[in-house]
């Protein structure tokens, strides 16, 4: 019996090793032969600093607005994770040969987040909504000028007063749904409760919405959107938590609060960098010190702009202040648009020289907004300006004064501000033509360069990819050349993300938004299929 009992037990043993042998085996080639994929699942908690008010894309003014704007809405297109754009509502587009007309095609059966279709006529309407002066839309400027009209139940055409080829980046533009706006008389559209429970085509629905005692957004949860154009999302939901600053955001950030958090300074990298996924985007901005030699004619000479120029050691500021989440530019158009070559001409020695030649006893005031990251990089340019024996003032002003004190009436020496390259098609023309050197124009150097005019002027007509990164390679050599500036550094943006957040290969944006331009293809969950199988 006692036999018995151990050939019974070496029988188990035996049966029990090989089963563990063939699941090993089947596991082995189930990984050998298969792959990671997505599946739908989980939650996304993200820390936004700011309380949205205008979650609308014609209204959106903050980076909070904007933040709920890409997950709540869509345009006909939508930016991709190269920063190219790609198809979200539309088919298809043709350009007409004298680049005058565009042609859109909608791809069919598109539903708005609660299945209500949506037409042509949603299109046309959000665009005239935008165009309408009582709107006041910051987007307003890119519509002005542009007829559209329906040519079919499918179609839009979009007609230009002149050729215009970085207008296929308007067309990101969140569509609003005609059938709840059109009843909102556009006097009123800012006070429309539609501005705080949006209904759109984007990725993401609002569910939940909570509020403090003052009426302010403190929190939303979002579900993901089955009827979004480009497919449902990955993630089942993002909730979205508001905070009055980035201290606050980080501290959650770093308690598991939260998530994830978006344009992370330099300085709180080395505290979150082991717990969290740290990315760095480039990010299609550049931060210069524009020079004004209207109100400081000794700023009119060439060789004194060149010594305040040599004066700063670009490199050593992104290492020490950046920690080195940026790159050295010097010219007004960020790498990833003229390429990554930049001339770090560092000489101090020759700098003072010029000054104590050209201008002996210059004093000039930097302004700047009222932002650490500025006013430490105004303070690194001060000691390095004083060394080469220029009296160097800090001015600042808080952002929401900016365009009213400062950049409208053109009051400053030196103005450290930073420039949005916006788009895959960017258009320089209103910050370097000399036509913009007076409000509303932003040429803030009051540069003027008839050879650079035409240059900016026929980027804007050129359709041809090459030719157009030919003409703005010319446009950074010959204002490099006029040193109109001190063009220091393209900042990149910092996201920390869970590192079992997958999908997210960002490479380059033109505003912090725009990383949720792809959210839909991220994923916190997975799952194995066999090759053969997969997508």
């Amino acid at each position: 019996m006692h036999y018995l009992k151990n050939e019974l037990l070496v029988l188990v043993m035996l049966v029990v090793i090989a089963l563990i042998s063939f699941f090993g085996m089947v596991f082995e080639i189930n990984k050998k032969f298969s792959v990671e994929t997505p599946a739908f699942g989980g939650t996304l908690t993200e820390g936004i600093v700011g309380n949205p008010r205008f979650i609308n894309p014609i209204l959106s003014q903050t980076d909070a607005d904007r933040n709920v704007v890409s997950l709540v809405y869509t345009g006909l297109m939508r930016y991709g994770q190269d920063g190219k754009l790609t198809p979200a509502l539309l088919e298809s587009y043709e350009i007409s040969p004298d680049g005058m007309e565009y042609t859109i095609k909608l791809k069919e059966d598109l539903r708005w987040s609660n299945g209500k279709k949506l037409t042509v006529d949603d299109i046309i309407f959000t665009i005239q909504l935008a165009k309408n002066p009582v709107v006041q839309s910051p987007r307003r400027a890119n519509w002005e000028g542009v007829e559209a009209s329906k040519v079919d139940g499918q179609t839009v055409r979009f007609r230009l007063q002149k050729p215009y080829y970085p207008f296929l980046d308007n067309l990101t533009l969140g569509i609003l749904p005609k059938y709840l706006w059109e009843r909102v008389p556009p006097s009123q559209i800012s006070f429309s409760k539609l501005n705080t429970e949006p209904i759109g085509a984007g990725p993401y629905k609002i569910e939940s919405i909570e509020h403090d005692s003052l009426g302010s957004i403190v929190s939303m949860e979002l579900s993901a959107n089955e009827n979004f154009s480009l497919g449902k999302p990955n993630i089942k939901n993002v909730i979205l938590k508001f905070y009055k600053n980035e201290e606050g955001a980080v501290k959650n950030l770093k308690n598991g609060a939260i998530d994830s958090f978006g344009g992370l300074s330099p300085k709180f990298v080395k505290d979150i960098s082991g717990k969290k996924q740290v990315l760095s985007i480039d990010l299609q901005r550049i931060i210069g010190i524009f020079f004004n030699h209207g109100k400081h004619k000794t700023l009119s000479t060439k060789e004194v702009r060149e010594a305040l120029d040599m004066a700063v050691d670009k490199q050593k500021l992104v290492e020490e202040v950046l920690g080195n989440y940026g790159k050295v530019i010097d010219g007004p158009l960020p790498p990833n648009i003229v390429g990554d070559n930049a001339k770090n001409d560092f000489d101090p020695e020759t700098a003072k020289l010029t000054i104590e030649k050209k201008a002996k006893g210059l004093a000039l005031t930097i302004t700047t907004a009222q932002t650490p990251e500025l006013l430490e990089i105004a303070n690194f340019v001060k000691k390095m300006w004083e060394n080469i024996g220029v009296t160097t003032e800090i001015q600042s002003f808080a952002l929401t004064d900016l365009e009213q004190l400062v950049i409208g009436p053109r009051r400053y020496d030196a103005f450290l501000y930073g420039e949005e390259v916006v788009g895959q098609n960017p258009d320089p023309f209103a910050f370097w033509h000399s036509s913009q050197r007076t409000h509303p124009g932003y040429n803030i150097a009051l540069y003027a360069n008839s050879k650079v005019d035409t240059m900016l002027e026929s980027v804007r007509t050129t359709q041809e990819d090459q030719k157009r990164t030919e003409i703005y390679q010319k446009i950074q050599k010959e204002i490099y050349k006029d040193t109109p500036a001190v063009f220091l550094f393209s900042p990149s943006y910092i996201y920390a993300v869970p590192k079992d957040l997958k999908g997210v290969d960002i490479k380059t944006i033109s505003t912090g938004s725009e990383r949720f331009s792809t959210i839909h293809e991220w994923y916190l969950k997975k799952q194995y299929v066999w090759k053969v199988f997969a997508r």
